[in-house]
């Protein structure tokens, strides 16, 4: 258990929620919110902490005025930006998220320069950057969340494919979160064995599409917003096994360095995540088809890095 995490844009639906499911799951002693809707921030953190006290749960969730609340913060959460709409792209979220991630990330070096940044604002591999440039935290300590709900929704897609709830099922999703992401059937585990090993080439084909089109379904179901329920699932998903390091990978977007062939990104890839952040990129041996998807996936994050730095939002 942490003693204090910070949620910022703590009054939207996603960063509500990831103080709700951590205040049920433990997470933290103390969890603080922060947006620019103060007076919605503050009744989130009352009526959470109501919530918490119907089982006597030890957290004290609390909404702010100001950045000065956030203070000796171990993890600070970053869900604030323009929502995602109908019609609407990723990409066309970039400078205007980019912008609010920024001027975010320099407060929070200032008030909590210990702390692991999580990000979960969108575009996300893009933002995920736009932290690490703008804290100047190492990027051990700056992650992004997207792997693990991008997994979560072929492990979901599977389960309606082969009509079984009950199995575990193993998702690897790498690269961006984007239509580009990489869906690794040959990796990903239903019990002991590959998906791609039970799937015709249809039913993958068809996998593949639909867990790749899972956040727009439910953006058009909403008509205004997006998913939040399962992405603050996922965030409280990264934060459990900081706290509680395991021998299990987990598909986060992180900087690289070289791994995979690739540079000076950030990109979802399989991490062991512990309690400075990213302890290890786990390496996965992949074909050349899936290194040649990998790196077509990479190509879209690298045009947003190129507009980020002709817009002056990456120095």
């Amino acid at each position: 258990m942490f003693n204090k995490i910070a949620i910022i844009g703590g009054s939207g639906n996603v960063g509500s929620h990831i103080a709700f499911l951590g205040a049920i799951r433990g997470i933290a002693r103390e969890i603080a919110l922060f947006s620019i809707d103060t007076p919605r921030c503050k009744g989130v953190g009352l009526d959470i902490s109501q919530a918490a006290a119907v089982f006597n749960l030890p957290t004290h969730i609390k909404g702010y005025e100001s950045y000065e609340g956030l203070s000796e913060s171990e993890v600070v959460i970053i869900t604030a930006g323009i929502p995602r709409t109908p019609n609407m792209t990723r990409d066309d979220l970039l400078l205007k998220n980019a912008s609010i991630v920024r001027e975010i990330s320099q407060n929070i070096a200032k008030i909590a320069p210990d702390a692991l940044l999580l990000i979960v604002s969108n575009p996300l591999d893009a933002m995920c950057l736009v932290a690490k440039h703008a804290s100047g935290f190492d990027s051990q300590r700056v992650v992004g969340m997207a792997g693990v709900l991008d997994g979560a929704r072929l492990n979901y897609e599977s389960k309606v494919v082969l009509n079984d709830f009950q199995t575990p099922i193993k998702p690897y999703v790498l690269g961006a979160h984007s239509d580009d992401m990489l869906p690794l059937l040959r990796f990903s585990l239903y019990g002991d064995k590959p998906l791609a090993a039970i799937l015709d080439s249809d039913m993958q084909q068809y996998l593949i599409k639909e867990t790749k089109n899972g956040g727009a379904k439910i953006v058009s179901y909403y008509q205004q917003g997006s998913a939040y329920f399962a992405p603050a699932s996922a965030a409280i998903k990264m934060l459990e096994l900081v706290t509680n390091p395991q021998d299990e990978d987990i598909v986060c977007s992180v900087y690289v360095q070289g791994e995979y062939d690739l540079h000076d990104i950030y990109i979802g890839l399989p991490v062991k995540l512990g309690k400075k952040g990213v302890e290890k990129i786990v390496n996965l041996t992949l074909n050349k088809q899936e290194q040649e998807m990998l790196k077509i996936s990479a190509q879209g994050i690298k045009k947003q890095v190129e507009i980020l730095k002709n817009n002056g939002l990456l120095n």
